[in-house]
């Protein structure tokens, strides 16, 4: 979203409150049970689920009242607008209570993403049961692929593509001296730690070179023979 849509939406659609409003609504709200923040789930304007945060009563208000996101940070201990450093701005447009009026559901225009790992959403990791080695690298290839289509700012893999085929085999070297070393001097947790390493940059360089390890597979069916 360009800077002129991105204002032309903020002045449309973006739901706002009077002040009065706004402390009307805070204080209708339970912020006892989590000595006085309450979750917020957001989601985008198409349902996807983007993240989870936390809001104090004055992010709430600045929330209502701006249109814009702002949180509590429980970490830092402040207040902080979604976007103040990376411009990934959530715009308001609605704003749900759970039954105990306990939990807020936000629906937003998010700007960017929401993630501060570079992903649109921050449930972005799938939990599944374990599964076999050819199905886990098909899945990082596509990764891999998604990247090369589509870059995402604060992505590694991003990153060492932007750089070039010689950046990807300088790593894949590296690696294989990490994994070498790990099995002669260190245990068998860091020598599979650092072999996941190299296989990844081996996944890498051989998709910047044009194939994929099905050619592997290929060449090693041969060797079969």
């Amino acid at each position: 979203m360009s800077g002129s849509e991105e204002q032309g939406f903020a002045g449309r659609d973006v739901k706002r409150f009077s002040k009065e409003e706004a402390q009307e609504i805070v204080s209708s709200l339970d912020f006892k049970k989590l000595d006085g923040i309450l979750p917020a789930v957001v989601m985008d304007d198409e349902g996807r689920i983007l993240m989870l945060a936390f809001m104090n009563k004055e992010a709430l208000e600045k929330t209502l009242e701006e249109g814009m996101m702002h949180y509590w940070s429980r970490s830092k201990g402040r207040l902080w607008l979604k976007g103040e450093e990376s411009g990934h701005f959530q715009y308001v447009l609605g704003v749900y209570a759970d039954c105990d009026f306990d939990t807020l559901l936000f629906r937003v225009k998010q700007v960017g993403n929401a993630c501060h790992t570079g992903e649109y959403s921050c449930f972005h990791n799938e939990i599944s049961p374990f599964r076999g080695g050819a199905e886990i690298l098909s899945e990082i290839e596509a990764v891999i692929e998604d990247r090369m289509q589509r870059p995402v700012a604060g992505s590694y893999t991003s990153s060492v593509l932007r750089k070039g085929i010689r950046e990807a085999a300088k790593k894949v070297s590296e690696e294989a001296a990490e994994v070498s070393l790990a099995a002669v001097a260190e245990d068998e947790e860091r020598t599979v730690y650092e072999a996941a390493d190299l296989i990844y940059h081996l996944l890498l360089l051989l998709r910047m070179k044009g194939t994929s390890m099905g050619d592997v597979y290929r060449e090693l069916a041969k060797r079969r023979q």
